[in-house]
């Protein structure tokens, strides 16, 4: 296939694979990252074509700028992949900005100033090389903290990634080879290594837009997994899961004649501050409790977050003793534990009922029902202290 042809391929790719990366941005606008990848790859595309015009326009379109975008176009690229993967305090876009002014300036002097062709390419590749490895960085540590954060993630294929990861290795190689095997001719020039660049080019342009719109669909699959498993607010078990765990406690525990314990726990001034300070201030205050009580519980302790304002937490093995323990435990750890919302102090206001049951009366159901009865008396008990004790 002739260069002037796979030009023209080029194009209709670039267009196509921009259009359908800002598309899956459009749609899929709460992920973050989406956006820079897509615009960033823009500015890469835009750079390809106007290097094709060597020859045609001057240097300094065709050459510095052309280079210059497919450079720059990359660190949005960098900073979208570390925004998508959790790592928005990467480092890596800030150092990859300094480097490729560095490199732009290397290449405006050898094209504008000193015309050559070997040291353009020279200061170009190891260049594009460093940008596939942050990008390698970025999803295998993103990968990781993803895995290590949402149990969830261990369970989705990651195609996306590492089809992602197998591009930017292979690109990191051929750079490299396109380097000894590039001319300076212009890319409608019939030559080998041009032949190979806009080939590259292709396959890159598809193989990427494809890695991150299946990286896309991954995402959605994991939180609509997640989201069926955790509440979206706390990220902790919803109540759905809080009941196929506790059949599973049950079970055991009856097998081995273990004590249940559950607490209801209600967070009692919940309601005045959305009242006061909103919805989103009050997710934010659910977050920092729920972060408190997972922080102090046993590994086999189950919590969830059961309606608006209530949590559940079971205790497998805990008597009555051993539940007061731990209701005193929850309260202690509130000491100096408060929320703060722009420098005001919210307190956590707690009310904690307890049930536990043996063998016999070991039914999640009834103790659902006998937990919240026995929640509405000790609210019932602390009105009245409150009354007789007025501050």
């Amino acid at each position: 296939m002739e260069n002037p042809t796979l030009m023209i391929a080029l194009t209709l790719v670039s267009i196509v694979s921009s259009v359908a990366l800002f598309v899956n941005w459009a749609g899929n606008r709460h992920i973050p990252g989406l956006l820079l990848i897509a615009s960033g790859f823009t500015a890469t595309s835009v750079g390809v074509l106007l290097l094709a015009t060597q020859g045609s326009l001057p240097p300094i379109i065709s050459i510095v700028t052309a280079n210059g975008l497919i450079l720059a176009g990359r660190i949005p690229i960098v900073a979208g992949l570390a925004a998508f993967w959790n790592q928005e305090k990467s480092r890596l876009p800030v150092i990859c900005f300094v480097l490729f002014l560095m490199t732009l300036s290397v290449l405006a002097y050898f094209t504008l100033v000193e015309d050559n062709i070997t040291w353009r390419i020279r200061s170009y590749t190891p260049m594009a090389v460093f940008f596939s490895l942050c990008n390698i960085y970025l999803i295998a540590n993103g990968l990781r903290i993803e895995r290590k954060l949402r149990p969830v993630m261990t369970m989705s294929s990651n195609f996306g990634a590492f089809l992602a990861l197998m591009l930017f290795s292979f690109n990191t190689v051929t750079e490299f080879i396109l380097m000894f095997l590039r001319s300076g001719v212009p890319l409608d020039a019939p030559d080998q290594g041009t032949s190979m660049l806009l080939l590259g080019g292709i396959f890159t342009m598809v193989v990427f837009s494809f890695a991150i719109i299946i990286m896309t669909m991954e995402e959605l699959s994991v939180e609509h997994k997640e989201n069926a498993i955790y509440d979206p607010i706390t990220t902790i078990l919803n109540h759905r899961s809080f009941l196929e765990v506790g059949q599973r406690v049950m079970g055991i525990a009856l097998r081995y004649s273990k004590p249940v314990s559950m607490l209801t726990i209600e967070v009692e001034n919940m309601d005045q501050i959305v009242k006061e300070h909103g919805y989103k201030v009050g997710n934010e205050f659910l977050r920092h409790f729920s972060l408190l009580a997972t922080d102090r519980r046993r590994n086999e302790d189950v919590l969830a977050r059961s309606s608006f304002k209530e949590f559940r937490m079971m205790l497998p093995g805990v008597d009555e003793e051993g539940a007061k323990i731990v209701i005193q435990k929850i309260r202690n750890s509130l000491v100096g534990e408060d929320f703060i919302y722009r420098g005001n102090l919210i307190e956590i206001k707690l009310n904690i009922a307890s049930v536990t049951r043996r063998e016999e009366d070991l039914n999640l159901q009834q103790m659902l029902s006998e937990g919240e009865v026995e929640l509405f008396r000790v609210k019932q008990q602390n009105a009245e202290v409150s009354a007789s004790n007025p501050a």
